[in-house]
């Protein structure tokens, strides 16, 4: 019998700029891949980017309605989550305490 081989699926952070007017911002998103263009190609398709007509990733930009968007960069991201302080990974934060 042959095994399958299981891919290691990695997390890419995928930044952009947001514009609206004189206002502008960061934003980014994550996504769990196996490769780098794998998770462009899934970014471009939230976002309805048509890759074929812009090659290259550092040429992107698009649309949200008022909201104009320019592709900034992508990394693997090599950080294990961390648990956060105050509630210990399970949401509920205690209010009053004391």
């Amino acid at each position: 019998m042959a095994s399958k081989l299981r891919t290691k699926v990695k997390v890419f952070q995928i930044a952009y700029k947001t514009f609206y007017h004189e206002m502008s911002d960061w934003s980014s998103e994550y996504i769990k891949t196996t490769n780098r263009k794998d998770a462009l190609r899934i970014f471009a398709s939230r976002h309805n980017i048509k890759p074929s007509r812009n090659k290259s990733p550092q040429n992107w930009r698009w649309w949200n309605g008022e909201w104009y968007m320019s592709f900034r960069f992508i990394r693997e991201i090599k950080q294990k989550p961390q648990v956060c302080p105050c509630c210990k990974g399970t949401g509920a934060i205690l209010v009053g305490e004391g």
